[in-house]
């Protein structure tokens, strides 16, 4: 072996050996890992479908209603319905008409005022 060898294999010897020291003494290197004591963040919950504790019974905000947002409420407040004993009283057509929704979604709405009322 010539003499070029013998130096690359020392020089691999002594960075295996400090890599290896170093990974001996890597908890005395790296600080501990940081312990919160904080709660884990909550998810959201789906606000009730019941009507509110200030509101009269039936005259509740539209968007109560699963599948009414805020557009769709000002469609029906332009139509003339504007809470949820309107939407349980009025027709699966009528309502379908003002929304822009098919009547199956009307229907869906009509039962769920229902219920809230």
């Amino acid at each position: 072996m010539n003499n070029t060898a013998k130096n690359l294999i020392r020089v691999a010897g002594v960075v295996a050996g400090i890599g290896a020291a170093v990974w001996a003494m890597r908890d005395r290197l790296l600080p501990a890992p940081e312990v919160h004591n904080e709660p884990p963040p909550r998810f959201r919950e789906a606000p009730s479908q019941a009507p509110t504790a200030t509101s009269a019974k039936g005259t509740g905000d539209v968007t109560e209603i699963k599948g009414i947002g805020p557009v769709t409420a000002d469609k029906l407040t332009s139509a003339g319905i504007a809470d949820i004993a309107t939407i349980a009283a009025s027709t699966p057509g009528n309502l379908s008409t003002a929304a822009g929704v098919s009547e199956t979604v009307a229907r869906r709405w009509i039962a769920a005022a229902k219920t809230i009322t």
